[in-house]
């Protein structure tokens, strides 16, 4: 069995982090709003589907098909535009289907009124959250291990399994001279900075802008004991608003849905 290096290693450990972030957001992201009765009229998991393509797509469309009856679906544009630069018609698609509707034909739904999927915001507040959880753990290690030890290339895997044996961890060997085991040692004391709780308040105030994105109310946690009256309010009302870009889209959708299908 092959052995992982120490820089193999860490680039798993990278790309996990940022995966763990990116998922945990896109699991909140596609949660926040429930299609009541859609899994009910377009089989079960439409509404869960429904989410993914508006938060993957930025936009989706409600189908009556001659023969599937009604589904959710990916939309895309196809064929000219309008006045109103919306698509004359629709390319309604999914796996292992795939069909072109007028657009009076299908409910087209929007993710917000630009189109603009979530999943792209998503992507740089992971991205973000991935960065400071790595300057932490840099930051970390250097608390551990905030020895140098100086000596040259021929020496550097003697320096290497010496400073494993004094502290476990793989440090930075830079130097030009000659090293014996039982000589004496030249270390370095980098006095790394201890960074860690501002570089965690950092994160949860990127996390916390996540959220009032989202619409969430995360009530701004690490300094909701300072803040003033006016300054919640107008918190709360930015939180309302961003809501609202994905909320009055989605219950568009929903009323044109009853009205053409079901009520109207």
């Amino acid at each position: 069995m092959k052995q992982i290096s120490e820089t193999e290693l860490q680039m798993l450990m990278n790309n996990a982090t940022y995966t763990d972030y990116y998922d945990r957001l896109k699991l909140i992201a596609t949660s926040m709003f429930t299609w009541e009765g859609l899994d009910d009229v377009a089989g079960t998991g439409a509404s869960r589907f429904l989410e993914l393509c508006l938060y993957g797509q930025g936009r989706a469309c409600f189908v009556k098909d001659d023969k599937l009856g009604y589904l959710a679906l990916n939309a895309n544009p196809s064929d000219k535009l309008n006045v109103y630069q919306l698509p004359e018609k629709i390319q309604a698609w999914s796996v292992g289907y795939t069909k072109t509707f007028d657009f009076d034909d299908v409910v087209f739904i929007m993710n917000n009124e630009l189109m603009m999927p979530t999943r792209k915001t998503i992507e740089l507040f992971a991205m973000r959250l991935y960065e400071t959880e790595s300057t932490i753990y840099v930051n970390l290690k250097a608390q551990k291990t905030p020895v140098l030890l100086e000596g040259d290339k021929k020496t550097m895997l003697t320096l290497k399994n010496a400073y494993m044996q004094y502290d476990g961890n793989m440090p930075f060997i830079f130097g030009s001279k000659t090293f014996e085991l039982g000589s004496k040692l030249n270390a370095l004391k980098t006095d790394a900075p201890y960074l860690i709780n501002d570089l965690e308040l950092h994160k949860h105030e990127v996390w916390n802008e996540c959220l009032t994105f989202l619409g969430i109310d995360n009530a701004n946690t690490d300094k909701k004991e300072r803040l003033i009256t006016d300054e919640v309010q107008s918190n709360n009302e930015i939180i309302k608003y961003y809501l609202n870009c994905f909320y009055k889209t989605r219950k568009k959708a929903c009323d044109e849905i009853n009205n053409k299908y079901f009520y109207g």
